[in-house]
């Protein structure tokens, strides 16, 4: 009787994440080689010429934001890789006629850093009929299925969580039952791993949904795990792993605000980037720097270093974020890995393992055919489902 019940609640809470489910692993299979689709769909917005000597940051924004008085630069990259263009971060100013920020219509520029020539912009997830948003838009869609407010990122956690369980409950279901462990455990499982020969429609499809189930878990648990970190982080992830060891509060939450949110730095990005360096550890001084934000909400600059080839090489993913006051330049906040408890760390590992950069090619393949597995699950879980509510309804008219 127990049985049944286990068995129930894996077969309906299957079926109330299956569309969902569907969507989020279609979608981040093609995202696990979004940018490369993205470059190759729109070269005239991401690649440029090589550049031996590339503007500065302090340049560059300059630059960008002369060009439209109606924008501020939010988020610079420091660096990226030869023949790459820059995906500048923007976001409106404040139109002193209406009190209301501007409608920019955009909020990354396309910049050549070697030039400063605008190449173009787009709105990260706005629904357009043209190649430059495919990629942005697929991204919002797998992140939050652009439903409106906190909705889509409680929507994606609360499938990744059901997600979670029910690929737990479902690998359990497939062991033999206690009784049968004489006969040998292995012996008995074994079936469970593969599709049975000349069986039926309907086996041949029950076999290869839990055999799918099986190998496919150790991907199902990581990519479920680190799916309620993207979308539940303060709400479930981080509270749960601060059971286990300390997790601060990320920098951009716990700094005060500042009076005046408006108020201009004192000194730009390339000071920044100076002074920030000044604060690193020194294990960390031979990192490069990343990206250069400005937080007028709090009044710092966040600099952000990263390990020399950070998610590209194999276990590469070591960065470390340095927060100093825009108008004194003090150290405000540091976060990255180097000091972090081992519960930060472990936050700080789910964005490696949930896209497979953390093992280079060989694991962003491996999240690919993890992705399509995901979809032969849902799909044969839906298609079972049906193969035994139409023999339950045979069987109720005889």
């Amino acid at each position: 009787m127990a049985r049944k019940f286990w068995v129930a609640l894996h077969r309906y809470l299957g079926l109330a994440i299956l569309v969902f489910l569907l969507v989020l692993s279609l979608t981040g299979s093609l995202l696990v080689f979004g940018p490369e689709i993205d470059a190759w769909l729109n070269p005239h917005l991401l690649r440029v010429a090589p550049s031996a000597s590339p503007l500065g940051a302090q340049a560059l924004t300059r630059r960008i934001e002369q060009s439209d008085p109606r924008l501020r630069v939010s988020l610079m990259p420091l660096g990226g890789l030869a023949g790459a263009s820059f995906e500048v971060r923007v976001e409106p100013r404040i139109d002193a006629a209406s009190g209301k920020p501007h409608a920019l219509g955009f909020d990354r520029l396309y910049v050549d850093p070697g030039t400063g020539q605008i190449l173009g912009g787009r709105q990260w997830g706005a629904w357009k009929s043209d190649r430059a948003h495919l990629i942005p838009f697929v991204d919002v869609l797998h992140r939050r299925l652009h439903l409106p407010g906190k909705w889509g990122m409680w929507v994606t956690g609360a499938v990744a969580i059901g997600w979670l369980l029910s690929s737990l409950l479902g690998a359990w279901l497939t062991l033999p039952r206690p009784g049968a462990w004489r006969q040998g455990f292995w012996r008995k499982w074994k079936p469970a791993w593969g599709i049975k020969r000349g069986a039926s429609a309907a086996r041949t499809t029950f076999d290869l949904h839990r055999s799918a189930g099986l190998w496919s878990l150790p991907f199902a648990v990581v990519l479920a795990l680190s799916g309620v970190y993207f979308s539940l982080a303060d709400e479930v992830f981080k509270p749960v792993v601060g059971w286990f060891s300390t997790v601060h509060q990320h920098p951009v939450r716990a700094l005060p605000a500042v009076a005046d949110p408006q108020r201009q730095p004192a000194f730009g990005i390339d000071e920044a980037v100076q002074r920030a360096r000044a604060q690193l550890a020194a294990a960390t001084q031979h990192y490069p720097p990343w990206y250069a934000n400005h937080l007028g909400k709090q009044g710092v600059y966040r600099i952000a270093f990263k390990e020399p080839g950070m998610l590209e090489r194999a276990l590469s993913l070591r960065y470390e974020q340095i927060y100093i006051d825009d108008q004194t330049g003090a150290l405000r906040a540091r976060y990255g890995y180097h000091d972090a408890t081992r519960g930060e760390r472990f936050v700080i590992w789910q964005y490696p393992l949930h896209t497979g950069r953390v093992l280079g090619w060989w694991g962003r393949g491996a999240m690919l055919l993890a992705g399509l597995a995901t979809c032969v699950l849902a799909a044969t879980g839906l298609m079972v489902w049906r193969q035994r509510a139409r023999s339950r309804a045979q069987a109720a008219r005889v």
